[in-house]
């Protein structure tokens, strides 16, 4: 073999091997059973109350195995809360804006929209449902709340860096004063979330998170930690 033909076939060899290899029939297959089962989910929950849904029924409108569903998801209300999320997230973004304050408050416009439609009777059957099976609710809080609260809660720190709100209530309780009131009003359905709510919401959240102020009005400067 000439060094010629020799230096051919190694660059032959390293561009294959650098070539991106082909996804497995085995993968793809896979992939879109683990579509299908969270679009058919999504379907079910359309017209069927999260309680009346089944692993059987998500199975047999995805056309898939019981045994295909539990390879990915442990429970039916895993699998339902993944597909409620595949949609909801995207539609409540914590918004990227300048100013920490101004992205709370669209985040909460944009949550309270969301909650007022499908999303809104989702979440409150799952917690609903949640009260006699304690293993819907770890799924509802390790799956989405807690992810959901640490987006929030770093948001809520710069704005208090900023001196944007106040500094002397700690974070925790400030989710809750931010998200209670909604949730409230999701489970009870004594009023409505709708725009009117959002604003009066949002503006007496700003007020009870405002900075104190002085006897001046102004607010007062942050002290520096001594090292």
């Amino acid at each position: 073999m000439t060094a010629a033909k020799a230096g051919g076939r190694a660059s032959a060899a390293k561009l294959a091997a650098a070539a991106p290899r082909p996804r497995s029939p085995g993968r793809a297959r896979s992939d879109a059973s683990r579509t299908a089962i969270l679009e058919a989910t999504l379907k079910l929950l359309e017209t069927t109350p999260v309680q009346q849904i089944s692993i059987e029924s998500i199975a047999r409108e995805a056309g898939v195995g019981k045994a295909t569903i539990y390879r990915w998801w442990s429970s039916k209300a895993a699998v339902v809360i993944e597909a409620f999320l595949h949609t909801h997230l995207s539609h409540t973004l914590m918004p990227k804006v300048a100013s920490p304050r101004e992205a709370l408050m669209r985040h909460i416009h944009l949550l309270i929209d969301e909650y007022s439609g499908w999303s809104g009777r989702i979440v409150s059957q799952i917690m609903a449902e949640g009260q006699s099976d304690p293993d819907v609710l770890r799924e509802f809080r390790e799956r989405f709340w807690y992810g959901r609260r640490a987006v929030v809660r770093e948001v809520l720190e710069e704005a208090r860096r900023r001196g944007e709100i106040r500094d002397d209530l700690d974070s925790e309780s400030q989710m809750d004063l931010l998200y209670a009131p909604i949730y409230f009003r999701l489970l009870m359905r004594h009023m409505p979330l709708d725009k009117k709510f959002a604003d009066e919401h949002c503006a007496a959240i700003m007020l009870m998170l405002a900075p104190p102020q002085n006897d001046a009005g102004v607010a007062p400067a942050r002290k520096r930690k001594l090292a």
